[in-house]
């Protein structure tokens, strides 16, 4: 299951050569692993250089892995994304990153895609933050160590995030443009459980020009009943 996880955007296929070096590890068993999980559909081998992607059986598994509040928060969103007539998305904090678990486009020609199952790390775009902003600081940096390399610039300031991410938690909401996409504004707040604890983050985004202070203030609202409801 550990060698799935390197199947990701960045390395969608592998040979068995190449994935036992990167990972260290015998390329007998490397080979047996792979092909027992195409033999059951989890993988596939394309044609010449038969190099493994993952394969059906994944799509299966994903159709049924939505949590248990992206079901619920689905008929709210589609509201909201009506009233809105932008793209919103609903994020989730897993292992250490966030992941989009929910989404309903816009149905304007120019708009965001919500990808659902997209991973992305804690410094970087609202919907990211809002989940950061309520975390122990530790538990922030803890993951962009392991999943960043060293020299990338956000260890530079980290300082400026603290502060960022305390400001986002004392407000309850987050701004971001053009942090994961050039061109795109996003506008967040934190989804609570029962117990007073958030969640997830739900926002709305889209293209930057026609995300307007006027109009971020009006999602802004929408979005904090949509949290309530």
């Amino acid at each position: 299951l550990w060698i799935l996880t390197f199947f990701d955007s960045e390395n969608p296929e592998w040979g068995v050569s190449e994935l036992a070096r990167h990972l260290e590890l015998p390329k007998s068993l490397v080979q047996k692993t792979l092909a027992t999980f195409a033999q059951h559909g989890f993988l596939r081998q394309e044609p010449p250089p038969r190099r493994y992607r993952l394969g059906p059986r994944i799509l299966s598994l994903a159709r049924v892995a939505q949590p248990a509040l992206a079901r619920a928060a689905q008929p709210y969103m589609a509201q909201l994304a009506e009233a809105t007539a932008e793209t919103g998305k609903l994020t989730l904090l897993d292992g250490g990153q966030t992941v989009i678990v929910a989404a309903v486009e816009s149905p304007q020609s120019l708009r965001m895609t919500g990808r659902v199952g997209e991973r992305r790390e804690l410094h970087a775009g609202a919907s990211n933050k809002v989940l950061a902003a309520y975390m122990p600081w530790p538990d922030v940096v803890r993951p962009l160590e392991a999943h960043l390399p060293a020299n990338d610039p956000v260890f530079d300031r980290l300082d400026a995030l603290k502060e960022e991410l305390a400001a986002i938690a004392a407000r309850g909401w987050a701004v971001s443009t053009g942090e994961n996409e050039e061109g795109v504004t996003a506008v967040c707040v934190p989804v609570y459980d029962m117990f007073g604890v958030v969640a997830a983050s739900l926002s709305v985004l889209g293209p930057s020009v026609r995300m307007t202070p006027a109009r971020q203030q009006k999602f802004l609202q929408l979005l904090r009943q949509t949290a309530r409801d």
